[in-house]
């Protein structure tokens, strides 16, 4: 069954539109005139902004709140992404991703963070993995004689669930290649005495240095200092809240993980009551784990794993590094990616996953 959504059914009384057992739906505005969706079920519940960006700006498991801090408390209007950021996922590119340079012409991060989408839909079903509440929609790039593609985001939520299931697909409609960059920003609020697990060897893990030279001195040189540990040994950013630790304003890793049988690469961010927050990508579809961190007053993330076709330095850092992709005319392409809350139990089959892959073995 699929509900397709117009702006007039919303108010800023939240309204329930769809339930099924524990599975619901339901229409609010925020008080910035924002459009939000909830989906929820008995563990918890997601809010997506269906015209803008189909951002994830909320999500809720168990009582724990998974975002990132940030200074907004509500989602704003906005047409560049850093006017209104403190979502928990939000898609970038297409035709660009990442921090443009002073050589670039592109948004940060592209198009897609605040891209208004055209069509929107509640969906619900079952498919081989049971029963799914889910949001999607359509936002379509037109550009005469350059491009022209549709851009469809799909997330499930299931019962009982305290994760969500993200599928992205998109088409070329052009009749010329469309060259592409996509990157899935999952934003996580770091907890102080976690540590990291992933599936990735340490001494490949590449380091940037991109303090800002005009930042306040203060906070540049503890990050500096942080980075020249950081050089000699990344694997010491494992622990979260480490007191001599410094990510003002941010620091950006690129880790390249490796996957299971299944194809499945994972990274945690175990708490100390043994339960994790993750992200699981396929490494085959989405090559480099960007991670990104930043611990301020105002904005306190773990973007432990960002998965994406390239780095994060812009379109043509990108295409003078070979990390471009092409989509031939008519073709489609899709990628998977889950997150969510993890109980103790299936915190250590996880680990028990992670510690098989690096061990070189791929499954248990």
């Amino acid at each position: 069954m699929k509900i397709f959504l117009q702006e007039r059914f919303f108010s800023d009384k939240e309204t329930e539109v769809f339930s099924d057992g524990e599975l619901r739906a339901s229409l609010f505005t925020y008080s910035t005139g924002v459009k939000a969706v909830r989906l929820a079920n008995s563990k918890g519940a997601i809010v997506v902004l269906p015209w803008m960006g189909q951002m994830i700006w909320r999500a809720e498991f168990l009582g724990r709140e998974l975002t990132m801090k940030s200074i907004y408390d509500e989602p704003q209007m906005c047409t560049i992404y850093g006017e209104s950021y403190g979502c928990f996922l939000m898609h970038c590119g297409l035709t660009a991703m990442g921090n443009p340079t002073a050589e670039d012409t592109h948004p940060g991060h592209g198009e897609l963070p605040t891209a208004r989408y055209r069509s929107v839909w509640l969906e619900a079903g079952t498919d081989a993995k049971g029963a799914y509440l889910a949001i999607g929609g359509v936002y379509s790039h037109l550009r005469c004689f350059a491009t022209n593609y549709d851009f469809t985001p799909c997330v499930k939520l299931r019962p009982g669930a305290t994760k969500i299931e993200v599928d992205v697909t998109f088409t070329n409609h052009k009749d010329l290649p469309l060259e592409y960059f996509y990157l899935c920003h999952v934003n996580c609020r770091p907890v102080d005495g976690s540590k990291l697990e992933y599936s990735a060897p340490r001494d490949t893990i590449i380091v940037n240095h991109e303090v800002p030279e005009d930042y306040y001195r203060k906070w540049a040189a503890a990050s500096n200092a942080y980075l020249a540990k950081l050089d000699k040994n990344p694997a010491i950013m494992d622990r979260i809240g480490n007191p001599d630790e410094s990510y003002r304003p941010e620091i950006v890793f690129c880790v390249f993980h490796k996957a299971d049988s299944d194809g499945n690469a994972y990274t945690m961010q175990v708490h100390p009551d043994g339960t994790s927050v993750f992200v699981t990508h396929r490494p085959e579809e989405l090559p480099y784990g960007v991670r990104w961190i930043a611990r301020t007053k105002d904005e306190d993330a773990l973007g432990m794993c960002l998965p994406a076709t390239a780095e994060h330095k812009g379109r043509l850092y990108c295409r003078a590094h070979g990390q471009q992709r092409m989509l031939a005319p008519g073709r489609t392409v899709s990628y998977h990616i889950e997150t969510g809350l993890q109980d103790r139990a299936a915190t250590r089959a996880m680990k028990k996953r992670i510690d098989a892959i690096l061990s070189g073995r791929t499954s248990v």
